[in-house]
């Protein structure tokens, strides 16, 4: 299938949207117990269909496993969202991209509901509950993006300040941040073809299919920043301590290699004590984790995409010593930053 055929095909009905139409009529019907009563159940839970008056069928959460390959390198999955499935509300452990590309959804986060159109663009974070409901011909594109590498994944535009970046990173580092943000860009044909470029490669699976997905999913990102930021939608900050969060979030990632807890406190100021206890409250990780956390995966941005030693790394970073650097590696990673590098060389070659 090239390109222009899936321009086509995306809007017939795949197996699973007609396992949900007919399940849908069943409902509307009122015959939905007859009909649960033909389905095996066992296969249905096997492929991840969902049946809501069927509880075996739907998972507490969404947790990465139900669709990542835990055990694979690849961090993101691109899919179409399934027509007539069920509108459950629920969470999960990754960040979902909701892409309208052609016609409408509702989708309900935190029991706020968002009319949603052509070209609108939504990030729902981890841990946020919500449900999407398309019950006709329209077609919306899905991306997961796992949580514990998107740092790694798009460290340089995290590093750029802007709406999208300081969303992502206050969802990052902070229990919870803002339930979603929400682009308008219209009838951008840029945009709607990336997202048919990123649906085809995840079909296809083609060689570097996952690289051509990572780079468009970036260029998305920046196009979406400079050409849509005025039209960004999003919960209002509770309160002032909301805004302090988003701050201290922004100042560790910008001043990472130098940064003290004394200079984070004197930034806002406060001492020291009230400093640590604010970020450990505000976040649910202490200062040095989260500074570990910054400096680990700027690191595998160097070990992936440089030739940088080890030790130079290291230095680059803010630690004192290489040994002091393996150490924090391994204990934040499971390996080594050599171990990391062998397996990042050997992933790009697949």
């Amino acid at each position: 299938m090239d390109v222009t055929e899936l321009r086509h095909c995306i809007y017939q009905l795949n197996s699973e949207e007609l396992f949900y139409k007919e399940q849908y009529e069943a409902r509307q019907a009122g015959q939905i117990h007859a009909y649960i009563a033909r389905q095996n159940i066992k296969e249905i839970t096997k492929r991840h269909l969902l049946i809501p008056e069927v509880p075996e069928t739907i998972p507490p959460e969404f947790l990465d496993s139900f669709f990542f390959d835990v055990t694979d390198k690849d961090s993101i999955v691109v899919q179409k969202h399934n027509r007539y499935s069920p509108a459950i509300v629920h969470s999960h452990t990754f960040f979902e991209l909701v892409y309208i590309y052609d016609g409408t959804c509702k989708q309900t986060i935190s029991e706020q509901t968002i009319s949603m159109k052509t070209g609108d663009f939504c990030v729902v974070p981890p841990g946020v509950d919500h449900s999407i409901s398309v019950f006709d011909d329209s077609i919306v594109i899905n991306i997961m993006l796992r949580r514990s590498t998107l740092h790694s994944m798009f460290y340089n535009f995290l590093n750029t300040p802007n709406k999208l970046s300081s969303f992502f990173l206050n969802n990052i580092y902070a229990k919870r941040a803002n339930d979603y943000i929400l682009f308008h860009s219209g009838i951008d044909p840029t945009l709607r073809e990336s997202f048919i470029w990123m649906l085809w490669e995840n079909i296809n699976k083609q060689e570097y299919f996952y690289h051509c997905i990572t780079n468009t999913l970036l260029l998305v990102f920046y196009l979406l920043v400079r050409n849509y930021s005025e039209s960004v939608q999003m919960p209002l900050f509770n309160d002032r301590m909301d805004v302090q969060r988003y701050a201290i979030i922004q100042y560790i990632q910008d001043n990472y290699r130098d940064v003290t807890l004394s200079t984070v406190a004197k930034r806002f100021h406060y001492s020291n004590e009230y400093t640590s206890r604010l970020i450990k409250d505000l976040m649910g990780m202490t200062y040095t984790e989260i500074v570990r956390t910054v400096r680990i995966e700027r690191s595998q941005d160097f070990l992936t995409n440089t030739t940088m030693t080890v030790a130079n790394i290291a230095e680059a970073i803010g630690y004192d010593t290489p040994e002091h650097y393996i150490r924090q590696f391994k204990k934040h990673t499971g390996i080594t930053p050599s171990a990391f590098r062998k397996q990042a060389a050997k992933n790009r070659r697949f």
